[in-house]
């Protein structure tokens, strides 16, 4: 089983890696997309999310995995009908307040081992409150975590760039 993960891994983070998507750096609307299924998509999210949650020494909570299909938006609003998708997952673990600040430096340490640009990385003890956004310069992903003292809990958040199915010819914006 573990070898079926660690192949399911490097296949969708291989896909990630792959083709260009479209972003506010005047890159062409018209590049390749990288490719991934929905139900890959999601299978990537839910491995990244729990990797974070062990980095945290934490485990998720099953009931809070929420994983969001939206539809690409262009610089300019286009929609195009071809399959292209974003996936925003999320999920929390369970941890006491007290654990929150360690949990997300671990975290924060683990992605920039791994070459992840940090973009925020706050602590606000008054307000028992740890955020760390980052994203990934190479695959244009985003990555999130906050954890908030009263709730006793962490968010994870990641966020794909606009995805192509395998198998569907991209249409022209």
């Amino acid at each position: 089983m573990k070898r079926i993960l660690t192949r399911m891994t490097a296949v969708a983070t291989a896909a990630l890696f792959l083709g260009g998507c479209m972003s506010d750096k005047g890159d062409d609307p018209n590049a390749p997309l990288p490719r991934m299924s929905r139900e890959d998509a999601q299978k990537w999210a839910r491995h990244f999310t729990g990797s974070m949650a062990r980095t945290a020494r934490a485990s998720i909570s099953e009931k809070s995995v929420r994983p969001d299909f939206t539809n690409c938006v262009g610089k300019h609003d286009e929609v195009v009908d071809d399959g292209r998708f974003i996936l925003d997952y999320s999920a929390r673990s369970p941890l006491p307040e007290a654990e929150h600040a360690g949990a997300v430096k671990r975290i924060r340490e683990e992605l920039e081992k791994r070459g992840y640009a940090i973009d925020t990385y706050q602590e606000m003890k008054d307000a028992a409150q740890v955020v760390l956004r980052a994203r990934s310069p190479k695959d244009d992903f985003s990555i999130s975590v906050e954890a908030y003292g009263e709730q006793n809990s962490i968010l994870y958040e990641v966020s794909t760039p606009c995805l192509l199915p395998p198998g569907v010819k991209q249409k022209e914006i």
